[in-house]
Order: C-alpha cells, then sequence, then structure tokens
C-alpha cells in the first residue's frame, strides 16, 4: 500500500510539473507576453517604457527620426509630424507622409494637433526641451532623439533603443550590422592613403563663415580619411561662426556643405576667398539627398562615408560602386527599387 501511494504521489508531482511548464510556455508565446515590461533608453538616457500602444506615433524633430520609424517597420503608424517637403524621394517612397498632420517642430509644436489625433507616443528631438515638456505634460509619453547630435556610436545605440521601443529589434539589428560592415570598408580602403596625401577638409554651413562641423562632421570627415581643418576650434559643438580669415590661415583643399537650395553658389561666389585653391580648383561639393541628407546621422549615413570618401580620394575607392551600394540599401531597407535616374537626382 505504501508503494502504491508513493507512486500516485510521484505520478501527481509530474503531472503538476508538466501543467506548469505548459503554462509557462503558454505564458511566453501567448497574450501574457503582452504583459512583459520592454523598457529603452532615450538620447538623455531616461529608461522609457513602451506603451500598451504603438498604433499611433508622432514625430517633432527633423532629425533622421521619420527615416529611422520608416526602416524599423513603423511608417503607417505616423499620424503626426513635421513637414517632410524638404525630401521628395522620402516622399515619393512613402506617399501617405503628404497628407500626415503638421503638429509644428521642436520648441514650436502644437500639442493640440497631438491629442487631436491621440498620439501614443512621440520621438522629440534632444535640442527641444520647452516643446518636450508641452508634450508630457499633456500626458503623451516622448522617446528623445539625438538628431543631428549623435556620433557613429550612439547612432548605433539609438537604433537599438528605437527598435526595442517599435518592436523590431531584428530590423535594428540588421541596421547596426550594415554600419558595421560598410564603415570598417570605408576605413579599410582610406588606410591606404598616405599621410602626406591627406586633404584638409572644411564643412561649412550656408556661408564660408558658419562651420557645421561639431561631433557628427569630425566623424563623418576622419571616417572617410580627411584632415577636419575645425576639430580644435569647434570642440564639439554643432556649430560655430568663425572668420574669412581663419578659413583663409586653414587653406583647406576641400569644402563640404549640405546641399541646400540655393547649392554651394554662396561660398563659390563668395569674393572674399576667391584666392583660395579650393575656389580656384572647383573643390567645393554639396552632400546628395536620398531619403534623407547623407552627410547626418541618419540610417542612409553609410552612403554619405562612401560618397565623401570616393570625393576624397577616387584613385584609393575604385572598389567603391557607390550606385551598386545605394541600389542595395534601398531595396534592403526600404524595400524599394530605386532607378538610375532616381539616383542620379540625389546628386
Amino acid at each position: 500500500m505504501a508503494k502504491i501511494k508513493f507512486k500516485i504521489l510521484i505520478g501527481i508531482m509530474a503531472l503538476m510539473l508538466i501543467v506548469g511548464m505548459t503554462a509557462c510556455n503558454s505564458k511566453e508565446v501567448g497574450s501574457g507576453n503582452k504583459d512583459k515590461e520592454i523598457i529603452a533608453i532615450d538620447a538623455i538616457d531616461r529608461e522609457v517604457k513602451r506603451p500598451e500602444s504603438m498604433d499611433r506615433l508622432g514625430v517633432t524633430c527633423q532629425g533622421g527620426a521619420t527615416h529611422q520609424l520608416s526602416i524599423l517597420g513603423a511608417s503607417e503608424n505616423i499620424v503626426a509630424q513635421t513637414s517632410m517637403d524638404g525630401f521628395p524621394h522620402l516622399l515619393k517612397m512613402y506617399p501617405r507622409y503628404k497628407e500626415v498632420l503638421d503638429p509644428g517642430s521642436f520648441d514650436e509644436v502644437n500639442v493640440e494637433e497631438l491629442l487631436k489625433v491621440e498620439t501614443d507616443m512621440v520621438f522629440v528631438g534632444i535640442i527641444s526641451i520647452k516643446g518636450n515638456e508641452l508634450i508630457e505634460d499633456a500626458g503623451i509619453p516622448t522617446f528623445t532623439m539625438f538628431i543631428g547630435s549623435a556620433e557613429i556610436d550612439t547612432a548605433r545605440r539609438e537604433f537599438e533603443n528605437v527598435g526595442k521601443i517599435l518592436g523590431n529589434e531584428k530590423r535594428a539589428n540588421e541596421l547596426i550590422k550594415y554600419w558595421d560592415k560598410k564603415l570598417e570598408m570605408v576605413e579599410k580602403l582610406v588606410d591606404k592613403v598616405p599621410r602626406d596625401e591627406r586633404k584638409k577638409v572644411y564643412y561649412a554651413g550656408e556661408e564660408i563663415t558658419s562651420a557645421s562641423s561639431g561631433k557628427w562632421g569630425h566623424s563623418l570627415i576622419v571616417g572617410s580619411g580627411g584632415i577636419n581643418v575645425t576639430e580644435e576650434i569647434t570642440k564639439g559643438a554643432r556649430g560655430s561662426e568663425i572668420s574669412v580669415e581663419q578659413v583663409i590661415s586653414w587653406d583647406p583643399d576641400v569644402v563640404v556643405t549640405q546641399k541646400r537650395p540655393q547649392g554651394i553658389a554662396s561660398i563659390i561666389n563668395d569674393e572674399r576667398i576667391q584666392d583660395l585653391d579650393v575656389i580656384k580648383n572647383k573643390e567645393v561639393y554639396s552632400f546628395p539627398i536620398g531619403g534623407f541628407w547623407w552627410d547626418r546621422p541618419s540610417p542612409e549615413a553609410p552612403l554619405g562615408f562612401m560618397w565623401l570618401a570616393k570625393t576624397l580620394y577616387p584613385e584609393y575607392t575604385k572598389g567603391i560602386d557607390l550606385k551598386k551600394e545605394t541600389k542595395e540599401f534601398y531595396s534592403t531597407f526600404y524595400d524599394y527599387q530605386l532607378s538610375d535616374e532616381e539616383y542620379e537626382s540625389f546628386f
């Protein structure tokens, strides 16, 4: 009798163990998984909890936030964002962005508009403290983005955390691996450039006296094999005003600037610098614009590194087929087949 009772007890315990394991497994993959708290770290080192719903998202910064959300699979969830009119190819790939509500940007944000479309979370810029507080005071969770303040490592970290908050870490990891692979490729090629052939690069703003280097600009120039002439003057700032005399003393080999409606004309035609070799040799260039500016920390940034490396050192970077690289990026991350004509329009 004792043996029988012992066997029954063992059987009951085994059954309870099986039931318990089944319950645990069903909770892991079933509806119970929704209760798992997801926390990501934003640009100001806050632990941000993912809201119950992420169906309706807002963007109030003009950094690469919209492009990150698009590539990380949230394009259909954006219900409010600053105007994307400056990025015609992005609008071509995502035509619904033309109709999305514009709630303003940065500190000039209209919270009532965000409330009207019932946003679950708003992706905001690191520089707009006042506007961000207004959104949070209205009860809308925010996630702060680095926008133009990122460096290579912080951009990677942002992709990881945005992927986490959106529930698409797989895609974020694919993007990070792409960055690692392509930046390593560029580094290996420009490492072959002898020190005495390295070019001095000045990253200018709209005018020759407006330096726009900062941390990201420095990473972009150095990572493409150039020598950043503003490294000591900007001290990590996003930009600063300098004198014409300072530019002349630097005597840059190449000037690059962000592509704007006036292009590079304001720099090329500046009478104060006509004696510089960089003007005489026509070594003034504007960065391309694809889905976003290639000279900014956004998902497409490795294409900007490739372009600058090829611009500075065409003989050492013949191994980079920029058209092929660009088309592959668009096919992989935007699921878009870029035509030759569309590619040429970036330049």
